[in-house]
């Protein structure tokens, strides 16, 4: 199933209205407690912290994706400022037909077990579609399997007025249920400048 929404994304904050010192952002996988208040969270550097503050937003015992900004109180707790829910994009591989609509591309990279994309879509708010797909497999260089994938991004009525920030990822596990060493993924993203493409080896935990 496609992966549908406004190009603007579901958030949960804190209400301090105070200035923000120094914050730290980065992904991490976000967990709540049976209130659904974000309790603690794991960054991809494999920080795992405690919220010292109350961060609505969660479903109670819920698990996903977020981009966090935080300060630490110490080396197991952190203040949460801000945490956005970041969807994990479905397999559209069977869907027909392709698209590959252009966009701007911020940064794609690799972490905590998913591909990671920062997008600048154009927009006016209204629906786009997002998933990704699998292109091709075969033999790298190595011996392992290469991973071809694609973006799937569908503009659709969506006016192309301004840029706006998309967070997405794939998760790894999804595309593979077991990786060697030898094992990589390639990804394309269609951009207004053409196709753009990051290579990824290292997959196997």
């Amino acid at each position: 199933m496609l992966m549908i929404f406004v190009a603007g994304l579901i958030s949960c904050s804190n209400d301090d209205d105070t200035a923000y010192p120094s914050l730290i952002t980065e992904m991490a996988m976000a967990y709540s407690n049976g209130q659904g208040l974000l309790s603690r969270f794991v960054t991809d550097s494999g920080r795992d912290y405690r919220a010292s503050n109350d961060i609505k937003g969660m479903d109670a015992n819920e698990t996903v994706r977020a981009l966090i900004s935080y300060v630490p109180d110490n080396d197991s707790q952190a203040k949460v400022y801000s945490a956005q829910v970041i969807p994990v994009l479905p397999d559209a591989t069977d869907k027909e037909p392709v698209a590959h609509d252009p966009l701007g591309v911020e940064s794609v990279w690799l972490g905590g077990g998913f591909i990671n994309l920062h997008l600048l879509p154009k927009s006016q708010g209204q629906k786009q579609q997002w998933a990704f797909l699998r292109d091709s497999t075969c033999t790298n260089v190595l011996g392992g399997q290469n991973h071809h994938l694609s973006l799937y991004h569908l503009q659709g009525k969506d006016p192309m007025a301004y840029s706006r920030d998309v967070y997405l990822c794939v998760a790894i596990d999804s595309v593979a249920s077991t990786w060697s060493a030898a094992d990589s993924i390639t990804f394309v993203v269609h951009s207004f400048n053409g196709p753009k493409t990051w290579n990824f080896g290292k997959l196997a935990p």
